[in-house]
């Protein structure tokens, strides 16, 4: 260590044309890689956070599809040959009060999965459905049928809750 020091205030005191060389910044110097160094360590910090970050997010995932795949291996199975469980989707439901909770249904269609062309199917419905006085509802039920039947449902409903309130003293 006292040599290194030696050294250090020798070259310091009379500065040598070798110790010039070591210091100066050229392409592939050692001061130019110091400094190349420098200028990557905060972005390799940075891109080691945000790698660590999408790695404790996949594990997090991972670790969730595991806990539903766990947990419907010891739900009741169908027996075999039986059909699977009716999913409820949303569905369009086009049409016209008649009153006293009655609805004359013109058109029922599944609506679009994506947000976006869902908005849009449903504002053209409304607008069709304006300009013959009718009205434009989104139903979940698992097919057309009972989407219809749902609505209907929900008609009599609403004028039977309509129908209480306007009775009441």
């Amino acid at each position: 260590m006292a040599a290194w020091w030696t050294a250090a205030r020798w070259f310091s005191a009379c500065p040598h044309p070798v110790l010039l060389l070591v210091l100066a910044d050229y392409p592939g110097s050692l001061s130019r890689t110091v400094a190349v160094e420098q200028w990557r360590g905060p972005y390799c910090r940075t891109a080691a956070a945000r790698e660590h970050e999408y790695a404790h997010r996949a594990q997090t995932e991972t670790d969730s599809l595991r806990a539903q795949a766990r947990a419907r291996s010891r739900g009741r199975r169908p027996a075999p040959g039986t059909a699977a469980p009716q999913v409820e989707r949303p569905y369009f439901v086009v049409g016209q009060w008649k009153g006293n909770g009655e609805v004359d249904v013109w058109h029922v269609e599944e609506a679009p999965a994506d947000p976006d062309a869902r908005a849009d199917t449903h504002e053209q419905h409304a607008s069709d459905a304006e300009t013959a006085f009718g009205s434009v509802n989104v139903v979940y039920a698992t097919s057309p049928q009972a989407a219809a039947d749902q609505a209907r449902h929900e008609a009599r409903q609403t004028s039977e809750r309509i129908h209480r309130d306007l009775t009441r003293p």
